[in-house]
């Protein structure tokens, strides 16, 4: 083993001891102390328990409710299952002559805990029509005098008026009982088949109150040890009698006692006992106290070593390694340069997160002592953050600086060979010189930092020495979140509107609305731009809730029209979105059948099964749901079927290729075709010739949106243009620069 790495161990494990000396005293105290604490605890929670010791009866009462609960769940999901197989054995057509599909109607199917162990269609004369198991020969005994009695209960048609006849189509009666079959008991459910008078034939679905079910409703009811016995001298515990629909009872619910009502004996000794030991402990503390004082100081020299340094690799951490830059700065000779390298290891947390945190750390720390060797050993290095070390180093020039980067390159994309494992690895470095690149730490750490992050962005083991066009696109992006806060607040931002006209191409139909921002030194800012700074920034759901206030009130002037809004994915994630847009339909007034809001792919990324309930929940207000620019990313046709989606919005980037390639249109016929399938109304956008009109008509698009019939326009133009046609030119101020943002989504 190399010397310096055996030192260098033992030192890291030498610091625990050394802690362990210092700290031995005040451990001592502590646990005295605590120990003291923790037996007044006990007795003061001993008097506590004894005191307000909870009644028995209450609590055998409720789980005898908790029984008579989850029993009567059971028994009405019971009853659906029987209810839902005789309305489907009706609509099979199954009568007293045509025989029933046994296996199909009869056999058991569903969860295990709800599923019959005996069925029995009967005919109106009590003959037995069909059976589960098929070699069943006739009804069992227990069985007739509860058919009878359901028969009687159920009126005859003949006998209604058309009142009754009417509520009973819309209830059909379904019973559920307990009765005895060879003396076992058992859960029976029975309904009739298709309408009471229709074919006579009545379905009797049985299961026996066996362990498996007894087990499903303790567990349903949280009730320990439960256990059904027909003889009351067998059960054991609290009782709970279980009768039939003549008030007999046909068995008792028992289980487990909740707890013991007299305690334990020596539980009225703890309050005592605890008491002593108490004071007993609380004296012992007080001498350890005292022997503790004696090596605070030594502890606190090791509490000032431990805040420098970094516990895994012995390095200086980060709050050392910027005192060492400072020292370096300040002991600077004019012709000479001072390095801060910040170097972030690749492809780390795919190590942590397959391999475990265990090989992570092997890997730090190996990683830590090649960065050593690499770098001359006036080099300070320290670790920063997990992945992330630092190097302070002075160089003659700035070429010195991009060689000792390359050695750690080069020593660091070597394989390690990690307990059987061979990793490999990388670094992205990035670095920052003074004075070029400014004369404080500060300022040194933040622009290394952003050359390491920007050098990872351009691909993995990347070495880039800080430039000041890194900084010009932090700052247009922070200038352009600054003033779209302050637009945002003013008032500064507008909403244009592109008609949609119907698939003849002759008629308009509704508008989408787009967002715009006229900045008053820049000029018009595409969405492309702020829209994304605004989902970085946060901004995204005020944005969003502006342009739906705004959009609703505006359609108001065109009630024939609907209205088409964008919803961004980070709309969709927030759980205010329903409430926002149920509150923006009222204050607007206008019908929500008129509202369609187009989502993209992008909201099923972080949580599909989310998603899909809060679109649920907005087509509940009554508003309709468009997927935009289908085609264009995942395009799963599984999700299409399980989405609560109405229209698909096919992208323009297959309608661009319709008349200049021969299977140009194959994509979007299929596309159509699938909306079809669906019953989704399909519109296709980027419409800009005439020829790509007739072609999406032919291939039966329902609507379409684009250049040919007009661009984006003021709301006072589209009020307008309905008036006037589609092919009405927009307003002069609303088209000037739509060439670069048209159709970028709000």
């Amino acid at each position: 083993m190399d010397p310096d790495r055996r030192s260098s161990e033992e030192a890291a494990r030498a610091a625990p001891r050394a802690w362990t000396r210092a700290a031995r005293p005040v451990s001592g105290s502590l646990l005295a102390l605590t120990a003291a604490l923790a037996c007044g605890l006990v007795s003061v929670a001993a008097v506590l328990y004894l005191v307000a010791r909870p009644d028995e009866s209450v609590a055998i009462e409720r789980m005898r409710l908790s029984v008579a609960r989850a029993f009567g769940e059971f028994r009405n999901v019971f009853g659906d299952a029987a209810l839902r197989r005789a309305q489907a054995i009706g609509a099979s057509g199954a009568s007293d002559v045509i025989p029933v599909d046994v296996e199909q109607h009869l056999s058991p199917s569903g969860l295990p805990r709800f599923q019959h162990r005996w069925a029995y269609l009967i005919r109106h004369d009590g003959s037995l029509a069909a059976s589960y198991p098929a070699e069943t020969r006739g009804l069992p005994p227990g069985l007739v005098a509860v058919l009878d009695s359901f028969r009687t209960e159920v009126p005859k048609a003949g006998t209604r008026s058309r009142a009754e006849v009417a509520l009973v189509d819309r209830a059909v009666p379904v019973h559920t009982e307990i009765a005895l079959l060879d003396y076992r008991p058992a859960v029976v459910a029975l309904a009739p088949v298709g309408p009471s008078s229709g074919s006579g034939l009545t379905l009797v679905l049985a299961t026996p109150i066996d362990r498996a079910l007894i087990a499903a409703l303790g567990e349903t009811a949280g009730v320990p040890g439960l256990h059904f016995e027909t003889d009351p001298g067998a059960a054991q515990g609290p009782l709970h009698s279980q009768t039939d629909s003549r008030g007999r009872i046909v068995g008792w619910f028992g289980w487990d006692a909740p707890y013991d009502s007299q305690g334990p004996s020596w539980l009225w000794l703890l309050p005592a006992l605890g008491g002593v030991a108490f004071l007993g402990f609380a004296g012992l503390s007080l001498v350890q106290i005292r022997r503790a004082a004696g090596g605070l100081e030594q502890i606190e020299v090791e509490l000032r070593r431990i805040a420098q340094e970094d516990p895994l690799t012995g390095m200086p951490n980060r709050r050392k390694i910027i005192a060492m830059l400072g020292s370096a700065l300040k002991a600077r000779k004019a012709e000479e340069s001072v390095v801060f390298a910040c170097l972030d290891l690749d492809s780390f947390k795919e190590v942590n997160e397959v391999l475990g945190h265990d090989i992570g750390d092997r890997l730090i720390a190996e990683s830590a002592e090649r960065v050593r060797s690499a770098l001359p050993s006036t080099a300070e290095i320290g670790r920063i953050d997990g992945d992330e070390f630092a190097a302070v180093l002075t160089v003659r020039n700035g070429a010195a600086a991009i060689e000792a980067a390359n050695a750690c390159s080069r020593r660091l994309s070597a394989p390690f060979h990690i307990r059987g494992q061979v990793l490999h690895v990388t670094a992205s470095i990035g670095l920052a010189i003074a004075p070029r690149d400014g004369e404080s730490a500060h300022e040194l750490i933040r622009r290394a930092d952003l050359a390491a992050r920007s050098a990872k962005k351009a691909g993995r083991g990347r070495i880039l020495a800080f430039h000041h066009g890194l900084e010009d696109e932090i700052n247009e992006r922070r200038f352009i979140e600054q003033e779209l806060r302050l637009a945002l607040a003013d008032g500064a931002l507008s909403v244009c509107y592109q008609p949609i006209v119907a698939g003849d191409g002759l008629r308009m139909v509704g508008a989408e609305a787009l967002v715009r921002w006229r900045h008053e030194v820049r000029g018009n800012i595409p969405p492309s731009v702020f829209v994304a700074v605004a989902e970085q920034a946060g901004l995204m759901i005020e944005l969003g809730d502006f342009v739906l206030k705004r959009a609703l009130a505006d359609a108001r002037e065109w009630p024939d029209l609907f209205i088409a809004i964008n919803l961004s994915p980070i709309q969709v994630r927030d759980r205010g979105l329903v409430r926002s847009v149920a509150n923006a339909l009222e204050d607007s007034g206008i019908e929500p059948s008129r509202v369609v809001l187009e989502i993209t792919e992008g909201v099923l990324i972080d949580n599909p099964e989310e998603a899909k309930q809060r679109l649920k929940e907005l087509r509940a207000l009554g508003v309709k749901i468009a997927l935009d620019d289908f085609g264009s990313g995942y395009s799963s046709l599984s999700y299409l079927r399980r989405l609560p989606i109405d229209k698909l919005k096919i992208d323009r980037e297959f309608v661009a290729p319709l008349g200049r390639s021969a299977n140009g249109g194959v994509i979007l016929q299929a596309i159509v075709a699938l909306g079809r399938a669906l019953g989704l109304s399909v519109l296709a956008e980027g419409v800009e010739t005439e020829e790509q009109r007739l072609l999406l008509r032919l291939a039966g698009c329902d609507e379409m949106q684009g250049y040919l019939f007009a661009r984006p326009m003021p709301a006072a133009a589209l009020l307008d243009a309905t008036r006037r046609g589609v092919q009405a030119s927009p307003d002069p101020a609303a088209g000037e620069g739509d060439d670069l943002i048209n159709g970028v989504d709000p």
